[in-house]
Formats: C-alpha cells, sequence, structure tokens
C-alpha cells in the first residue's frame, strides 16, 4: 500500500518543503525547483556532496531564492571533504557515464563518511566557503524520531540521511522507483538492508504520509516506515541564521560544543573497533 500514498486525497494536515509538483512548499509561498541535470548516481560516488548542495538548495529556497547546483560543484565539494581528485583537463568528466573499472585507484572515488563531510563544512576556518552556504553546527537525529526529521524539515531546511538501500527499490526492468517502501514480506530477501548499495539523501520535504528527496534528478518518495528500516545516520545542519533567529537554542549548542571539546571520551561509551555510527561510507 505504501507505494500507493501518493494518490490518496490530501487530509487537512501540514505538508512542508519539497513536493511531488517540483515545488518547495513553504508555508503559503510556493518555489519553483527547475528541472536540473542528475548530480549524484552519475558515474561518481558522490552521492554525500550532491546531498549537501541539495540541503542548500531548499535554504536558498526558504529565502526565495533560486540555486541550482550542478554536478561539477559537487565535486569540488568531493575533493573538499574526500581524498578524491579527478583528472586535470577537459576530459574530467568524460566519465560521468562510465562505469567505474579501471577508475576508482586513480581517482580515490571510494565516497566519503557523510560525518566527517559535515565536520568539513561547520569548520570555523569555512573550508567549503564558495562552495556552500556557511554551517555554523550539525545535530543528529536520534534514531528512529520521525518527529525529529519534521522538525528538522520545517526549522533547518531539511535532514542528510545516510541510507542501507535494498534491491526492492528497483522495479522488474532494473529501474530506480519513485516510491521507496518496505515489502509487505518485510525487509528480507531484495528488502534486505544493503543489499543494493549504501546512499546519503537530503529529506527536503514531507507530507501527512510521506517524506521527499532528490535523487538522481528524480523526487523520490519514502514511506515513513522506510526510514525507519533503512536509515543508518541522520544529521540535520543548523545555519548562522536559524540560530541567531533562536538565542537560547544558540547559546546551548555552543556550550554544549566547547563541553565537547574540553572532554574525553565518556566513560560509559564503547571503544569502536569494529563499525559505529557516523563511519559508513556513502
Amino acid at each position: 500500500m505504501g507505494q500507493y500514498s501518493g494518490y490518496f486525497d490530501d487530509l487537512p494536515t501540514p505538508r512542508h518543503g519539497l513536493q511531488p509538483d517540483g515545488r518547495f512548499h513553504l508555508g503559503d509561498v510556493l518555489v519553483d525547483l527547475p528541472p536540473t541535470e542528475p548530480i549524484g548516481d552519475v558515474g561518481f560516488q558522490n552521492c554525500v556532496p550532491a546531498a549537501m548542495a541539495l540541503l542548500a538548495q531548499s535554504w536558498f529556497a526558504a529565502a526565495k531564492e533560486q540555486y541550482n547546483p550542478t554536478l561539477d560543484d559537487t565535486l569540488k565539494i568531493y575533493e573538499k571533504v574526500s581524498p578524491f581528485r579527478r583528472d586535470p583537463g577537459p576530459a574530467a568528466l568524460a566519465r560521468t557515464a562510465q562505469p567505474h573499472s579501471g577508475h576508482r585507484e586513480a581517482h580515490n572515488d571510494f565516497g566519503t563518511s557523510l560525518l566527517l563531510a559535515l565536520k568539513v563544512w561547520v569548520h570555523q576556518d569555512q573550508p567549503l566557503a564558495g562552495l556552500l552556504p556557511e554551517a555554523r553546527s550539525f545535530l543528529e537525529i536520534e534514531p528512529r524520531s520521525l518527529d525529529q526529521v519534521r522538525d528538522a524539515v520545517q526549522r533547518f531546511g531539511g535532514v542528510l540521511v545516510g541510507l542501507s538501500l535494498p534491491q526492492s527499490i528497483k522495479d522488474t526492468s532494473g529501474a530506480v522507483r519513485d516510491s521507496w517502501f518496505v515489502p509487505g514480506y518485510g525487509p528480507v530477501y531484495d528488502a534486505t538492508p544493503g543489499s543494493l548499495s549504501s546512499h546519503c539523501v537530503a529529506i527536503t520535504g514531507y507530507s501527512q504520509r510521506e517524506f521527499f528527496c532528490l535523487s538522481a534528478g528524480r523526487i523520490r518518495r519514502l514511506s515513513p516506515e522506510f526510514l525507519l528500516t533503512y536509515v543508518e545516520e541522520a544529521y540535520t545542519v543548523a545555519t548562522p541564521g536559524a540560530l541567531d533567529a533562536n538565542p537560547p537554542l544558540r547559546d546551548r549548542i555552543q556550550a554544549d560544543l566547547e563541553d565537547i571539546r574540553k572532554s574525553d571520551r565518556p566513560a560509559g561509551m564503547p571503544a569502536f573497533n569494529h563499525r559505529w555510527r557516523g563511519g559508513n561510507i556513502m
């Protein structure tokens, strides 16, 4: 049923941000999202930089401004947040439709950690200046908290999520569906988490029944159950303007950051020697 919920009549409940009609609905303000080229899933493992750029797009939309990031923009970000480097010269983008085989070793095109990319974005030296708007801090969404996801979309423009995608998001022809949902038989077989790949998207809109993101140039509809099943990590990013508009929150976050910088690892936290949240490569 989840894949058909977009066809049901809307109830009088809030919707916010990016919607399937290609607009950002921000209260009574409608901001068009013009068709753009895919900026991720096009031959590079650049889904994290692409999601960061699409989150920034929602910030511009909130200010009634257009921002249409390109593949080249995301690759420049990719070079800043990972060891990835493109070949010099005009042939650098010729790989966009080519398979990875034979190229990854030279390009260090192995993706990047979402958590590490966020630390670069909020660094006080602003290494991403000119590529992305300034970000002051980021906040982790608590596991399985869809209310926090909605709050983050409404208050901070969106959420960056790391997904462990299943094969079941593809149809019988092998194309990726626009609706992502958990099959009725549950997260097993082709719906096993991670059976397709790791992926990162920016959730920048929601309705009563679904969440919305852009991936490979298309608006994807994610059911709440899909997020609960396949999200491995989720963060929202706060701009200086968003924090300055709420001084108590800004001061509390700043005090907590200063405390974290002075503290060692808490005694109750395990020593992660295998795998940990935020260590996933997307």
